[in-house]
């Protein structure tokens, strides 16, 4: 900053405490700044110049320099203002972005010249978890590209289907195939959906890489967010509804596994017994148990009321992708980057067999009465009956990457979405497709799928 930029921020200072201006608040000021601009470089997992703004007492402490990073009452001799204002590209912060505007860089001074006071709950809690719920940018109205998608999920009776999108999730009628709705005020990019078993609420696992995790809970009657009962410094890849609907699993990329209270938002249960993603994460039939599935190349299975890690199944040689509990609740099916679908009994745990999932990765799975459903990377969704090790059906419709696939138990359909865009309906007894669309508000270049109101905006419910 040059000497007139000083000098001018300093008047408004002191002008603003003449004023008798508001104090700075820490949660309110400061901490979007630094989730939003500086926690990608100074977060959890990279750590440059060994330096962490993810929470309060990371903040405070001095990186290698060892000067101090937050000096209070004295912005001058504060290693984090420093590096906001220097001149020198090399030194100045943020690296990987645009400089702070003068605005932000003048609340930080004031915070820091008040004595950088926390008004939040506890030094040690997530910078992200202390924030407001984020308004998101809208989404698009039209796409001008296909969006790869990430996530599928049917309504309770198969009447509707959502699906990811950039910023929202759509609503699709899986008779008629016209788009119902359009929820937005999501983060950028959407990894997983659950809706609740009575169809009340969805839940979106959501987030910005490196930056911001979120599950956004909505109101499916009146398409209002309802809560925001889990925001963390890196996406959430994973979300479950418990069975009842009065619990929610949420599993991120910060390797832990948390429990939701639905009534209430609150997290009852923060697991970290992962030592990489969360990838998945599934209820069995009773809400007694879940089993996960992580990047650090194990399944687990933990004790749903008390939070106890039950076992770990250490037979994947790669990561795991996914993984869902058998019917009768003692035996697991998982599916990982080593092309197989693992079967194996809780109690050991002990494997009972694995079967090639396919000749490439398998990257979803879903579970209809005794058929596995598993999508893959070479365009295929392959099923398996659960009383036999070899795959039974195989369905290549898809021209790109399989990516997700969901079925309904009530119409005995299924859905898989694809790199490209697309998604295929079909019947899985009949194995007959029903329709296959881009899920594209829009349409791809613009061409299909007229956009519709927004959710509120003279459409009726989603």
């Amino acid at each position: 900053m040059s000497r007139l930029g000083y000098v001018i921020l300093w008047i408004s200072l002191s002008l603003g405490q003449a004023l008798g201006q508001a104090p700075v608040s820490f949660v309110r000021d400061i901490a979007p700044v630094l989730v939003k601009q500086c926690q990608g470089c100074h977060g959890p997992k990279k750590v440059k110049g060994g330096y962490r703004v993810d929470t309060f007492e990371h903040l405070l402490k001095p990186g290698k320099s060892d000067a101090p990073a937050i000096a209070r009452g004295k912005p001058a001799e504060s290693e984090l203002f420093l590096r906001l204002t220097t001149g020198d590209a090399d030194d100045l912060m943020p690296q990987d972005g645009d400089p702070l505007p003068p605005k932000q860089i003048e609340l930080v001074k004031r915070w820091i010249v008040e004595g950088a006071k926390f008004d939040g709950t506890t030094e040690t809690a997530a910078l992200a978890g202390l924030l407001q719920p984020v308004e998101h940018p809208p989404s698009p109205e039209s796409y001008p590209s296909p969006m790869p998608i990430t996530a599928l999920e049917f309504g309770p009776e198969g009447e509707r289907l959502f699906a990811s999108g950039y910023r929202e999730v759509t609503i699709w009628n899986t008779i008629s195939g016209e788009l119902l709705g359009r929820l937005g005020n999501v983060a950028e990019r959407v990894y997983d959906l659950a809706v609740s078993a009575e169809g009340r609420l969805l839940a979106v696992a959501c987030g910005q890489p490196g930056r911001l995790g979120e599950v956004r809970l909505f109101d499916l009657a009146s398409g209002e967010l309802r809560s925001v009962p889990v925001t963390t410094a890196d996406v959430v890849f994973a979300v479950a509804f418990s069975n009842d609907g009065n619990r929610l699993a949420a599993g991120s990329a910060d390797n832990k596994l948390r429990l939701v209270d639905v009534e209430s938002g609150k997290v009852t249960h923060e697991l970290g017994s992962h030592s990489d993603w969360v990838n998945s994460v599934a209820w069995n039939a009773d809400d007694s148990r879940l089993v996960t599935a992580s990047r650090d190349k194990t399944a687990k299975v933990f004790d749903a009321s008390t939070g106890e890690r039950l076992v770990s199944y250490l037979g994947h040689q790669n990561y795991v992708r996914a993984a869902l509990f058998h019917k009768n609740g003692k035996e697991i099916f998982s599916i990982g980057d080593d092309q197989k679908m693992h079967h194996w009994k809780i109690e050991g745990p002990k494997k009972v067999n694995d079967s090639s999932a396919s000749r490439s990765t398998a990257l979803a799975i879903a579970r209809i009465g005794t058929e596995l459903l598993i999508a893959g990377d070479d365009r295929s969704v392959r099923a398996f009956n659960i009383n036999i090790k070899d795959e039974s059906r195989k369905w290549d419709w898809h021209k790109d990457a399989v990516l997700s696939v969901a079925v309904s138990a009530a119409t005995r359909q299924a859905a898989s979405g694809a790199y490209d865009g697309e998604v295929v309906l079909w019947n899985i007894d009949e194995g007959k497709i029903i329709r296959r669309f881009h899920a594209t508000p829009g349409g791809v270049e613009g061409k299909e799928n007229p956009p519709l109101p927004r959710q509120g905006e003279g459409r009726g419910k989603g």
